[in-house]
């Protein structure tokens, strides 16, 4: 994985080599624009098959790659219609009861987040009243002038007191 990732970042592009094991892959070569294709649906990790278990022989996940359908005379509603999507998807495949949904410009820097979040559906006295755990998200390298709200610092500066 580790040199996959440095071959993509050293050619700024996905390998030809790569781009032929992936069938994602070949649907995106079809699309007309990142604003005006069909749907394309990927089952990565089927956590159905019993061979799919990690270097511990532990039962992986279903994992998906899922980019909607977007046309330009249709609104696609951001993020509330990639959620809409994914439940959509989420119902024929898994079924599951939780949904982790992450974006390509996120990252999480502790490794037990999922692991947190779960801790507040299962709670015992108001696990049954939650359906919904949101991070918030902080940007990196935002100047001291910035005028759009990214850098919290309300947020920030309440918790610190």
């Amino acid at each position: 994985m580790k040199i996959r990732i440095e071959t993509t970042t050293k050619l700024g592009r996905i390998s030809d080599n790569l781009r032929q094991q992936h069938k994602g892959f070949r649907e995106w070569d079809l699309v007309a624009s990142r604003q005006d294709h069909k749907t394309i649906i990927q089952i990565l990790i089927d956590g159905r098959d019993p061979e799919a278990v990690d270097v511990q022989g532990q039962a992986l996940p279903t994992l998906v790659y899922l980019a909607r359908e977007k046309r330009p005379q249709y609104h696609h509603n951001f993020k509330a219609g990639a959620m809409n999507a994914l439940i959509r998807v989420s119902s024929r495949i898994s079924n599951g009861p939780v949904i982790l949904n992450v974006d390509c410009d996120m990252y999480s820097n502790n490794s037990e987040s999922i692991r947190d979040a779960l801790c507040f559906f299962l709670d015992q006295e108001k696990g049954h009243e939650i359906a919904y755990v949101q991070y918030p998200q902080n940007f990196d390298n935002i100047t001291q002038n910035e005028i759009y709200g990214n850098s919290l610092r309300v947020i920030m500066e309440v918790n610190r007191r």
